[in-house]
């Protein structure tokens, strides 16, 4: 039993942590005056995405290659299949037209230089560097993107001194309860997967992918029940940015990301690729994604996760 209580452990630790984190970040950002969607694809969505990164960069130090590429394969498709799915049926979600010319297209470019980048079933050193660049160019263009280019832009709130102590506090304690929730997520979930049989991969697409999404899924939906759609698809969209670039080019600069290729590696890629094919003509009907696309979304999710159990 001790690697369910890793595991258990493991992800209440992302979750206080990540709502550590996301706090002191959106409190700090809006002292900067940025935008509630700029919130949402860079501080917001890689605070909650603090978990994937932790536990992809520690399972590639392990020499656990599937379980890191996992992570994020399956993070990504829970992001904008799953939590979107149910986003939208918590209520009509209304999408920034910005986000539709400039981000979701990123997006879909990024998940194809990916599977490219994983034609030959590794992720070098090299690659990795070339994703965190990649990443790094994202966040600047975000950020310059907030000083206009349709953006909404709200008042500056000023903080008090103790604020700008206790928020970059917060920041700090939530990044090191994900670090440390991370390392028990992924030894608890090599050991369960020993113990059933399971494949890592498996693994990594259920538990691991899952339980590292929760800080999002919880974002994204206490932020559409106060009405803030701009940061809850926003988070959605910037994680999985996030995950591709920074997520993965750090796990494999640290250590090169080797999977077994075959009919499973491609069910993931295609399904990445897929999610955001479905998201982007969905989100640009009538700037809103309805409930009813929503369901189509989560049956998409459904069926992926089946063939994925019946590959192994």
């Amino acid at each position: 039993m001790a690697y369910w209580l890793s595991i258990v452990l493991g992800l209440a630790a992302l979750v206080v942590g990540a709502e550590l984190l996301v706090r002191g970040a959106k409190r700090l950002a809006l002292g900067f005056g940025l935008s509630p969607v700029v919130i949402g694809l860079t501080l917001v969505a890689y605070g909650t995405s603090m978990p994937e990164l932790s536990v992809s960069a520690q399972a590639a130090l392990a020499g656990e290659g599937a379980i890191a590429l996992a992570n994020v394969t399956g993070s990504n498709i829970a992001n904008l299949a799953l939590i979107a799915g149910l986003v939208a049926l918590v209520r009509p979600v209304k999408v920034e037209h910005v986000l539709l010319r400039r981000e979701l297209p990123l997006l879909l470019g990024l998940g194809l230089v990916f599977s490219l980048l994983l034609l030959d079933a590794n992720l070098a050193r090299w690659e990795g560097l070339l994703l965190l660049g990649g990443g790094a160019a994202f966040t600047f263009w975000s950020l310059r993107g907030a000083r206009g280019e349709g953006w909404e832009r709200p008042q500056r709130q000023r903080l008090t001194p103790r604020e700008w102590i206790v928020y970059p506090a917060l920041v700090l304690i939530g990044i090191a309860g994900l670090w440390w929730g991370g390392g028990r997520l992924v030894d608890g979930a090599v050991a369960l997967a020993d113990r059933l049989g399971m494949s890592t991969r498996l693994i990594g697409l259920s538990i691991v992918a899952v339980g590292t999404s929760l800080p999002e899924l919880a974002t994204s939906l206490i932020a559409q029940l106060r009405g803030e759609s701009d940061i809850a698809l926003g988070n959605l969209v910037g994680s999985n940015i996030f995950n591709l670039t920074v997520v993965l080019g750090t796990a494999s600069t640290l250590a090169p990301v080797g999977v077994e290729g075959g009919s499973s590696l491609w069910l993931d890629l295609g399904a990445v690729i897929l999610a955001a094919v479905l998201l982007w003509p969905f989100a640009s009907s009538k700037l809103t994604l309805e409930r009813w696309e929503g369901c189509i979304l989560l049956a998409a999710y459904a069926a992926y996760i089946y063939f994925s159990i019946t590959l192994g």
